[in-house]
């Protein structure tokens, strides 16, 4: 029971992650003829090195020392970065610095959804203004980017994986009224950052112009009805999938004449908190609404719903 516990405290996909990473450490430590556990500073520094040498990115090599890691302390074996490591932190500096200029960029670059690009998106989807697919795309993004949302948080990860313990479903979206709605509440169950599905509400209100999120939720729940299952479907009724989405969106911004390669999924929340910056909403309530972990404590400040819901219309102004 124990085992299955802390199998929980995982993502499947960090899950997966990490198995591969601790078999890639295994080999190397055999090939070595050393043993992987517990780990030394100095196999540590040349693993990592070869990982680089491998075309290994430095974000992604930290995430395979993260794996060392949780293997050692569920061997028993105590946290190996309990103690600095200096040697190996200045490893690290320098295959990051390296890679910065060699043209090796540790991030994407993935440019930001705006309110400009939003309507030029809705444009594109309006030449069919009847096709129900076209409508769900709309109310998909305007969640996305007036919920702060990540993709992975409105849409499954496969159309074959869908999970109603995990995923949005239409039961987890409501209207304050069904006739005149004036505010959107979206129950996430579970993210990213939220392993043990203690589940976050999110709330989106009416902002009485083109970039309405009430308004496009609204319109495609007209369409979608009220059958159990996924919250986003087409309407051939497969679910959306991450992949579908980005796929699509990316199809609308090159027929609006945008250059959509730059643009991901995030791209709706990396928008939505520079829209909200730059329209002087302060840190404390940006960092809440994204939940951002640099900040988790934010999380438990009480703001009013009303308040949260307002936003919706600063976005869009």
């Amino acid at each position: 029971m124990v085992q299955h516990f802390i199998k929980c405290s995982l993502a499947p996909s960090t899950q997966n992650t990490y198995t591969s990473a601790k078999k890639r450490y295994t080999q190397f430590c055999q090939h070595l003829n050393v043993s992987p556990l517990p780990v030394s500073e100095n196999v540590l520094c040349h693993y990592v090195a070869h990982l680089a040498q491998e075309g290994l990115k430095h974000t992604s090599i930290k995430t395979y020392l993260s794996a060392i890691r949780h293997a050692q302390i569920l061997a028993g074996q105590g946290d190996p970065f309990q103690t600095p490591f200096p040697l190996l932190e200045y490893v690290l500096r320098g295959i990051k610095g390296e890679q910065a200029r060699s043209g090796k960029s540790t991030t994407r670059t993935r440019l930001p959804i705006t309110p400009e690009i939003l309507l030029q998106l809705r444009a594109v989807w309006e030449q069919a203004p009847r096709d129900a697919n076209n409508i769900m795309l709309w109310a998909a993004c305007t969640m996305c980017f007036f919920g702060f949302l990540r993709v992975g948080e409105i849409a499954v990860p496969s159309s074959k994986s869908y999970d109603a313990g995990a995923h949005l479903s239409v039961g987890d979206v409501t209207l304050d009224n069904r006739e005149q709605p004036s505010l959107v509440q979206v129950t996430i169950k579970a993210s990213k950052t939220d392993p043990f599905r203690k589940g976050v509400v999110i709330f989106m209100g009416k902002t009485q112009n083109r970039l309405c999120p009430v308004a496009a939720i609204s319109a495609y729940l007209a369409v979608r009805g009220s059958t159990p299952g996924p919250f986003f479907t087409f309407k051939e009724g497969t679910p959306l999938s991450r992949e579908l989405f980005v796929a699509r969106v990316r199809s609308a911004l090159t027929v609006a004449g945008i250059q959509a390669s730059q643009f991901a999924g995030h791209s709706f929340r990396i928008g939505a908190a520079s829209t909200a910056a730059a329209r002087g909403v302060e840190d404390s309530l940006i960092k809440t609404l994204g939940r951002w972990r640099s900040s988790a404590y934010l999380l438990y400040v009480r703001i009013p719903r009303e308040r949260l819901a307002d936003l919706s219309r600063v976005l869009a102004s």
